[in-house]
């Protein structure tokens, strides 16, 4: 029987969408949707293809709703992270009964590239989402292998990443923004450690105690900050201190278990591997 936050495989190992069907979400995350669409249709018109809810709430899991637009355009237009951003807050106000709203839009070239190279929007389409808008582009999508391609993308860069998100927590003065900070420097740790272990393990998860469970059988002797990382990912905190103190023990070991990764398996830093 399969594990509940262990998504499941076809015999092939490909990874099967881990997300409800529609019908079985709740009335007021389908009437959020709606809002979703409706805001995405005000701002892009002929120019949005379709509308994805993904995220925890996709799978009738946690508050913060996440959405995924796909646009027509081979080019990403300009203004799109803006958008986003004040779509997020609109829809926020609107269903104050959700927490924070995350919305990302990509261009038809980011889902599927013209170089054949591994796109991270697609994979998520493919293994957690649901269309609530426009025409499902995941008839498109086959089921997903867990590739070092599938790895890079949350190993890529994550020592630049990391380190901005340490230097944000330390010139921040607002408990609200030490608050996001402190979740999106977890958030990104977890999914780093994951995907490290992932092609190995050929198991998929976005559930971060699984994710770290499976980190931590490789990295055992960081069971203890992996847990930290768990726990601030979920709830994050008002304490500067508390999270440079979190952040700090990441930094001494995580960035250096990527680049190792990387000098392993993608030794010119490519952002993205060719599916293959």
């Amino acid at each position: 029987m399969a594990l509940p936050h262990i998504w499941p495989q076809d015999p092939w190992g490909r990874v099967l969408n881990g997300a409800v069907q529609a019908e079985d979400l709740p009335v007021n995350v389908l009437t959020m949707a709606e809002t979703a669409a409706d805001l995405a249709h005000i701002r892009f018109e002929t120019d949005l293809h379709s509308v994805y809810l993904t995220g925890e709430v996709a799978r009738n899991q946690g508050r913060e709703p996440e959405f995924i637009i796909v646009l027509r355009h081979a080019l990403r237009p300009v203004g799109l992270d803006l958008f986003a951003a004040a779509a997020g807050l609109r829809l926020q106000k609107l269903h104050p009964e959700f927490g924070a709203c995350r919305i990302q839009v990509f261009c038809w070239e980011e889902i599927f590239p013209s170089n054949g190279r591994f796109s991270w929007p697609r994979f998520q389409l493919g293994v957690n989402s649901i269309c609530v808008a426009g025409r499902d582009l995941k008839g498109l999508i086959a089921p997903q292998r867990l590739t070092l391609a599938a790895a890079n993308a949350s190993i890529i860069g994550l020592r630049d990443r990391l380190s901005s998100l340490v230097q944000r927590l330390k010139a921040v003065s607002s408990e609200s923004r030490v608050h996001s900070t402190s979740r999106q420097f977890a958030s990104a740790c977890v999914d780093a450690a994951f995907a490290l272990v992932m092609a190995d393990e050929q198991v998929y998860s976005e559930d971060p105690e699984t994710m770290v469970s499976f980190a931590g059988l490789r990295f055992t002797e960081r069971r203890s900050g992996l847990a930290a990382l768990v726990r601030m990912s979920r709830t994050g905190t008002l304490s500067s201190l508390e999270a440079l103190s979190v952040a700090s023990d990441a930094m001494n070991w995580l960035p250096d278990a990527a680049d190792e990764w990387l000098d392993a398996n993608n030794p010119e830093r490519d952002d993205a591997l060719p599916l293959v």
